[in-house]
């Protein structure tokens, strides 16, 4: 005998399908998390996670109920206006940030404050004044032309869409962390290949990158680093858990002249700079994307300004 869900839907069509199946998202989010679950409107949620696992789990139901993982704090794209949304802290309740041993490397977490940061010395010019927490800053300071290395960035712990965590870092002949899961080792050579295109050449020859996702760093073939492929990811192509940065590096950045647009807001994020004429249409951006994200829960690319 259909069951009344059964019979309602039949009655009210799919919308009403739509709406029960988001209810019993919320539903499950509520059980399996720890954190606080507040509906924003009949579309959106926000998650305050009290532990890592809470964000595991919200990936996991956001997967399985056709639901946008979107970091709190970011713009919502164009395209993702007609999503449903759920909205997560990056997770202050365990943003640490710790020296590791005797070296200059520091392991930051996600949620840890910027102030945290600013006050270890592990972060300088790049910071915005609208971001509250690494994972936010992590999110947009890559859309500012800018030299990677200056962040002193050694490696990332990132969380993919099927819930795979590698850690990202130098990759190469030196690299002391190889790839440990099935997902990263189909996911890197991909990227590689997506850096072999004449238009990227152009681009790097011009030594202007004209799109949002920091591929360009593969093409150190002395020493190209994963983990800052990632960086200004603007929520689309994962979650960061946590960073490795090398204060040495910051410290030295720190006299690097600062112009008035490295600083700018967390919710008006800037566009990348105009491609470089003579580029067809930046389509590397989606093929990033589509490469990372294929399950396509995180946030939408960030449309560019032309």
């Amino acid at each position: 005998m259909p069951d009344a869900n059964s019979r309602r839907r039949f009655l009210l069509g799919r919308s009403q399908a739509s709406a029960d199946d988001w209810l019993t998202f919320l539903a499950h989010l509520r059980r399996g998390c720890e954190g606080d679950v507040k509906l924003l409107s009949d579309q959106r949620a926000r998650l305050v996670p009290k532990r890592l696992d809470d964000v595991f789990k919200a990936r996991s139901l956001c997967l399985a109920h056709g639901v946008c993982l979107a970091l709190d704090g970011l713009a919502l794209p164009p395209s993702d206006q007609a999503r449903r949304v759920l909205w997560v802290e990056a997770g202050a309740a365990w943003g640490s940030l710790m020296p590791l041993g005797e070296t200059d490397c520091w392991r930051v977490q996600a949620g840890c404050p910027i102030e945290g940061m600013q006050a270890a010395g592990l972060i300088g010019h790049q910071a915005m004044d609208q971001a509250k927490n690494l994972a936010q800053w992590f999110a947009c300071v890559g859309r500012y032309p800018m030299d990677l290395n200056t962040l002193g960035l050694l490696s990332v712990e990132w969380l993919f869409a099927d819930g795979t965590v590698e850690v990202l870092g130098t990759f190469g002949c030196q690299d002391s962390q190889p790839l440990r899961s099935l997902r990263a080792q189909q996911t890197v050579p991909k990227l590689f290949e997506s850096v072999m295109q004449p238009a990227v050449e152009q681009a790097l020859a011009a030594k202007q990158w004209p799109w949002v996702f920091r591929v360009d760093a593969l093409a150190n073939t002395a020493q190209p680093n994963l983990a800052h492929v990632v960086v200004g990811h603007g929520g689309a192509l994962g979650w960061l858990i946590a960073a490795t940065f090398d204060k040495r590096v910051v410290v030295e950045s720190l006299a690097i002249p600062v112009t008035p647009s490295a600083v700018s807001s967390v919710a008006n994020l800037p566009a990348p700079e105009r491609p470089t004429p003579g580029l067809p249409p930046p389509s590397l951006d989606a093929d990033v994307k589509q490469i990372m994200d294929p399950e396509a829960i995180f946030l939408s690319v960030a449309p560019q300004k032309g």
